[in-house]
């Protein structure tokens, strides 16, 4: 009834392959539903950040039609070029459409007198997003354990 030592060897192995393959299987489980979660994060992110900017670009679309259309009346009820520009009354028109906390998108209009009724009425010079850097706090410390 003596036993060969050597069959109780082979179980004893067995099952420490297989916690090793299931602790590396948890392992990388958790790395990527880390890394999805991440994803998830950042996307949501520069959804609003892409929300925001659109919704910007909206307001932005609609103040230059506002302005062509108040530039075309001025341009049908003018009779000559120093007329339209003594009813128009400014040299350019801005405005600021914010984004977020630190940007805003800058349009610049300029009426131009046409030298035909089929030609715009005005001239869009300036559709830029523009940083404030003065409302921008960097975090410039670094924490390192002493």
């Amino acid at each position: 009834m003596n036993r060969d030592s050597i069959n109780s060897t082979h179980i004893g192995a067995a099952s420490i392959m297989l916690i090793f393959m299931v602790l590396g299987l948890i392992s990388f489980a958790t790395l990527t539903f880390v890394n999805s979660r991440a994803d998830f994060v950042l996307s949501s992110k520069m959804k609003q950040r892409s929300d925001s900017y659109y919704d910007a670009c909206h307001r932005a679309n609609a103040f230059i039609a506002k302005t062509a259309s108040s530039l075309e009346k001025s341009y049908m009820l003018s009779s000559s070029e120093d007329a339209f520009y003594n009813m128009v009354g400014a040299e350019s028109f801005s405005e600021s459409f914010p984004i977020n906390d630190t940007q805003t998108l800058d349009i610049t209009v300029i009426p131009t007198y046409p030298d035909a009724s089929d030609e715009p009425v005005y001239t869009v010079t300036s559709y830029r997003v523009v940083t404030h850097d003065d409302k921008i706090e960097l975090d410039q410390r670094l924490p390192v354990m002493r």
